[in-house]
């Protein structure tokens, strides 16, 4: 009963790194693109960063899913890769069908695969509306600039 537990912490804080890398890496390359979006701001280039950052954060949810998906086909959780993928991702969106579950012992993971992809969701929207926030204020400035009498 303890090692499935075990398993779950592990597999939760795995998820924590990459998300947590994955969007640094993004802050990282946000910062980097932010002279381009000053130098020329309009609503195609804002159109293009909020689909990069969409695009990002959800390469990092489907990452995260597979690692726990991997999981429960390496323990043989579930039938196949196909399966525990399909599970993992009902699980983690909090979505739950149902129609696929974990043996008894390993009942208590899909609950914490569900915190985790709760926490982790919360923080990629946390994440995008920062960003969303900065190209706002920036836009505001921007306005202002332009109603200045010369």
């Amino acid at each position: 009963m303890f090692a499935p537990i075990i398993a779950a912490v592990v597999l939760a804080f795995v998820s924590a790194i990459i998300h947590a890398l994955g969007l640094l890496m993004l802050l990282y390359w946000h910062t980097r693109q932010w002279p381009k979006i000053e130098a020329n701001f309009s609503p195609r280039r804002n159109v293009q960063l909020f689909l990069a950052l969409i695009g990002v954060i959800l390469v990092l949810h489907v990452l995260e899913i597979g690692v726990w998906a991997g999981c429960y086909s390496w323990q043989h959780c579930l039938p196949d890769f196909e399966t525990s993928f399909y599970f993992s991702g009902a699980t983690y969106t909090t979505l739950g069908y149902g129609d696929v579950v974990l043996p008894r012992p390993w009942r208590l993971v899909g609950v914490l695969e569900s915190l985790t992809g709760v926490l982790l969701m919360g923080w990629s929207a946390a994440f995008f509306f920062a960003m969303v926030s900065r190209l706002f204020d920036l836009r505001i400035r921007y306005w202002q600039q332009q109603r200045k009498p010369q």
